[in-house]
């Protein structure tokens, strides 16, 4: 039997005394409550600006359906566009200075919108071409973080972090709507936006005030397009990264379904307050993500993984399938999207720090870069799909067809070894025999999960 090798965060060479995080739990690691913090704050404030972007374009320049659907959509496509590329930017560099160019982009571009709605001078055009180069550096910044993180938080310690990052996430999901309702109020739009801006200022602040030193990437030999070639062999050879990335890109597919019809559902049909519902239904997500580091102490990694597959695909199913009363349906359907949000949570936590433990540092923004396309591509697929469905079916009818996308996303966990997966300490390694030079640094290491035996 070949030797287990850890991957936690770390390249194919034995690490050196200055790549070691601390360890001893992320109660004693200055950098990451510092970086915790601020990324608090600029998750929050981004929150707002999702909605802020929008209401400015309606309240200052009277856009319509067409033009908030294009605002939308130039937002997300750096996500399909861009990923790939400026994966192989972040394997060739030093992830914290991009971090810093990143939010210092951002908030200058957030911070311009008010200057300009001020002036007078902000129109349409001024905004698609602004939202698509916040998100551009939106797909920077998430391809970096993931990357960063095992450079100063412990192998042993990532899941904690990931899970504390998640919980912030969902924090904002919960109290971002309400949040911006108060802000709305007291301010105008774009001064929200401004708002935005100053809270990706305090992330450049915390980033700037880690300590560790960041060490030089690994020299790359090859091209672009053989960095680019041997991230995506990677991600697709990978049984684990394999099956974790087409559940990924089905659940986020049927969310995409889910969450259009959910809305209209809930609207139109049973006639209640969607914005109350959403903030109830994401509490599910911050109690999932709080409880991630805690189920996995006490259950096997992979068990973990089929309980939260598990607990997305069945309310999934419930939801169209209970009938009753309005009021019973509403309060029924709301406690199962927090079910659902539950599970959601867990296996994004479980799935981010799975990555980070079987993926090389030197395949890190690439392997990231690759999947976050393959995931977005699945939204814009369900995005799609749903308008398709929308001519033909009521909402009903198209949360069936969610719930059972849903539960198709089951297949790839149960067909893959992460059933069988203990904990999160050793390697995939699928390059094995590829001929590139990663490939051979990769062959250097144990292609194992950490089977039941």
């Amino acid at each position: 039997m070949e030797p287990e090798v850890s991957l936690m965060g770390n390249d194919m060479t034995m690490p050196s005394a200055t790549q070691s995080p601390p360890r001893g739990g992320l109660g004693r690691n200055r950098d990451f409550h510092i970086f915790w913090i601020g990324e608090t704050i600029s998750l929050f404030g981004a929150e707002v600006s999702l909605l802020a972007l929008p209401l400015t374009a309606l309240v200052v320049l009277g856009a319509d359906a067409a033009d908030l659907g294009l605002l939308r959509f130039v937002e997300y496509l750096p996500f399909l566009a861009l990923a790939l590329p400026l994966g192989v930017l972040v394997d060739r560099s030093r992830r914290h200075p991009l971090l810093v160019i990143a939010n210092s982009a951002r908030a200058l571009l957030v911070g311009v919108i008010p200057v300009l709605a001020a002036l007078g001078w902000l129109s349409m055009s001024w905004l698609v071409v602004l939202a698509l180069g916040i998100g551009t550096f939106t797909v920077l910044f998430d391809l970096c973080l993931p990357a960063y993180l095992p450079k100063f938080v412990a192998s042993e310690d990532l899941l904690s972090a990931n899970g504390r990052v998640s919980m912030s996430q969902a924090a904002a999901e919960v109290a971002g709507p309400g949040l911006f309702g108060l802000l709305v109020q007291w301010l105008t739009a774009p001064l929200c936006l401004a708002l935005n801006a100053g809270s990706y200022l305090v992330s450049v602040l915390s980033l700037l005030l880690i300590k560790r030193p960041e060490p030089a990437p690994t020299r790359v030999v090859g091209t672009p397009w053989q960095d680019l070639y041997d991230g995506l062999r990677f991600l697709v050879r990978s049984r684990l990264m394999r099956a974790v990335t087409l559940a990924g890109s089905l659940y986020n597919l049927a969310w995409a379904i889910f969450q259009t019809a959910f809305l209209v559902y809930m609207n139109k049909i049973l006639g209640f307050n969607v914005g109350i519902v959403l903030a109830v239904g994401a509490a599910g997500g911050l109690a999932g993500a709080a409880c991630a580091p805690w189920l996995t102490r006490r259950l096997p990694v992979g068990v973990t993984y089929l309980a939260a597959a598990a607990a997305i695909a069945v309310p999934a199913l419930l939801i169209p399938a209970v009938t009753g009363q309005r009021t019973t349906l509403a309060l029924v359907d709301t406690a199962l999207l927090v079910l659902m949000n539950g599970g959601l949570a867990v296996f994004s936590v479980l799935t981010a720090t799975l990555r980070q433990s079987v993926t090389p540092d030197s395949l890190m923004g690439r392997v990231v870069a690759g999947y976050r396309a393959l995931v977005f591509g699945g939204i814009s697929l369900g995005g799609l799909i749903t308008a398709w469905l929308g001519s033909l079916a009521g909402p009903r009818a198209i949360l069936w067809v969610a719930g059972v996308f849903f539960l198709s996303a089951l297949a790839p966990v149960l067909l893959s070894p992460v059933p069988r997966l203990r904990g999160f300490g050793t390697a995939d390694s699928p390059l094995s025999g590829t001929g590139s030079a990663e490939g051979e640094r990769a062959e250097a290491s144990s292609d194992h999960t950490e089977p039941d035996r």
